[in-house]
């Protein structure tokens, strides 16, 4: 392996941008927390959705827990090895459960968490492509594990509603995962083979035709309109620039930054799809909460009505009644 990650280490292994995203998420989020207590009707939109959104989930991880292979010392040793391996490495206090799923041909792999408990799942055909013990294979596992290690899924929540925020949300989940890729770097301790692991997400199976410094500079080359308003939507840094990075370790002419065309910014932030449906949506709920406030409330004044008037006719006395006098005989 020519490459070693000799320039990173367990210390510096976080994007700066990260921390600096996820401060401005922040403020904006205890903001927005703070005007749904003040409404109590933004807050109990947001319990319900928090709610069913963590019971999906539940039935999501059981159905992985449950239909998914569970790798120990028992099943698929040679996998677990490397899982235990990559977890040391990184200094993980608590080793995740590790699952390996059928994919039908899909790569990809991912960290989730469900009642306190992490987990960290790999799709079969990464296994078949990269090997169970490669150097690839630990960048891949050390990639999820960086998700774990830095909270990301616990700070997504805190964070969420900052995120509805257009450009902000996207640039601080890139920053997310290219810290991840420097844990997978680091876990993998060895930069070819880190960049081998992504181009694999490019070509599949093909990967090791790829000349990787090429498929870097395609970042630097293809900066038009589209392509940047293409990476200011999305919640992933493209794969030419992944690899840009973890090249600019080794080369420092790749660790050179890359313009955007200036037009995508006010056409990411206008049209990002995933905002548009978000607020529509929130606007929506939050309108359906408040007219059946207003309808309670009509029904409680009716009733109120309803029972001051009985009040009134029962204790009213007539004003005009004369006695009647019976007929004398």
């Amino acid at each position: 392996m020519e490459s070693q990650t000799g320039t990173l280490s367990l210390q510096n292994l976080v994007n700066p941008k990260e921390n600096t995203y996820f401060t401005v998420l922040l403020v904006i989020a205890i903001i927005i927390w703070l005007l749904a207590v003040i409404s109590m009707v933004g807050i109990f939109a947001v319990g319900i959705l928090a709610l069913a959104a963590w019971f999906t989930h539940g039935l999501l991880v059981a159905r992985l827990r449950s239909e998914s292979v569970q790798i120990t010392p028992q099943q698929y040793p040679e996998l677990y090895a490397t899982y235990t391996e990559v977890c040391q490495r990184l200094n993980l206090a608590s080793v995740p459960e590790l699952y390996l799923m059928q994919s039908g041909g899909i790569l990809n792999a991912f960290a989730t968490r469900h009642a306190g408990r992490n987990f960290v799942v790999i799709y079969s055909t990464f296994v078949e492509t990269l090997g169970a013990s490669s150097p690839m294979m630990k960048f891949l596992m050390g990639h999820e594990i960086g998700h774990i290690q830095r909270k990301h899924l616990q700070k997504k929540l805190w964070v969420l509603p900052g995120s509805i925020i257009p450009l902000i949300g996207e640039a601080y989940h890139r920053a997310c995962e290219a810290t991840c890729d420097r844990y997978g770097a680091y876990a993998s301790n060895d930069l070819n083979a880190s960049m081998l692991a992504l181009t694999v997400l490019a070509s599949g199976r093909e990967a090791s035709q790829i000349d990787t410094r090429h498929f870097a500079e395609q970042h630097f080359k293809t900066r038009g309109f589209f392509i940047s308003w293409h990476e200011l939507i999305v919640s992933y840094p493209t794969l030419s620039q992944r690899v840009a990075n973890i090249l600019g370790f080794h080369d420092a002419q790749y660790a050179r930054r890359s313009g955007r065309n200036f037009l995508a910014y006010p056409m990411a932030f206008i049209f990002t799809l995933k905002n548009v449906v978000f607020i529509y949506f929130g606007v929506v709920i939050i309108s359906v909460l408040i007219a059946l406030g207003n309808q309670v409330k009509k029904v409680q004044s009716d009733i109120s009505a309803a029972q001051q008037q009985s009040q009134d006719s029962s204790s009213a006395k007539p004003a005009d009644q004369t006695p009647t006098t019976p007929p004398s005989q």
